[in-house]
């Protein structure tokens, strides 16, 4: 849709006032990643946890992130993982199948890629450990014994992948 026909579909939704209208729109602007209408749209129907990770997502400093994170508010982790992946975004995406505890994926891009088996290692500790559960995923197991788990290390790798995220942004 022409940017001047989201502003008239905005002020139709506003004129209107009708909430599977502003929810159409919602998802028409998730599906086309215009943040602006998306916002709005989630706001005029009280999505506020829509509303609030649309307000996370502009702050990202990298627009290819931006995009994947869109594709991921719109329930597609294939496109967003492949987006960040075709762009060089290892990092993001690991961090993304981390957020969705998507464990196996998460290591197996680490292992691919040869980076930051030890951060899949440590989040999935962090995480077995919230729920006082032992570790019972093999490969899991195998590259505990292989990994060193530092979490200042960690903290350090991550923090530099973000600076350089900055700087090339």
């Amino acid at each position: 849709m022409a940017p001047s026909r989201w502003d008239d579909a905005l002020r139709l939704c506003r004129l209107v006032k009708d909430s599977t209208l502003w929810a159409c729109l919602a998802a028409m602007a998730t599906h086309v990643k215009d943040l602006t209408t998306a916002e709005e749209a989630y706001a005029a129907i009280s999505e506020t946890d829509k509303v609030a990770y649309i307000q996370h997502i502009k702050e990202i400093p990298l627009h290819t992130a931006q995009l994947a994170e869109m594709a991921l508010l719109g329930g597609n982790v294939q496109d967003a993982e492949s987006t960040l992946l075709q762009n060089g975004l290892v990092f993001r995406s690991i961090i993304i199948n981390l957020n969705l505890h998507n464990w196996n994926r998460a290591l197996e891009l680490a292992i691919k890629h040869k980076t930051h088996v030890d951060t899949v290692l440590f989040f999935r500790k962090k995480y077995l450990d919230t729920f006082d559960k032992p570790e019972t995923n093999h490969k899991f197991l195998q590259f505990k014994d292989e990994v060193e788990v530092n979490a200042e290390k960690i903290a350090h790798k991550i923090d530099m992948e973000y600076q350089r995220e900055l700087q090339n942004g």
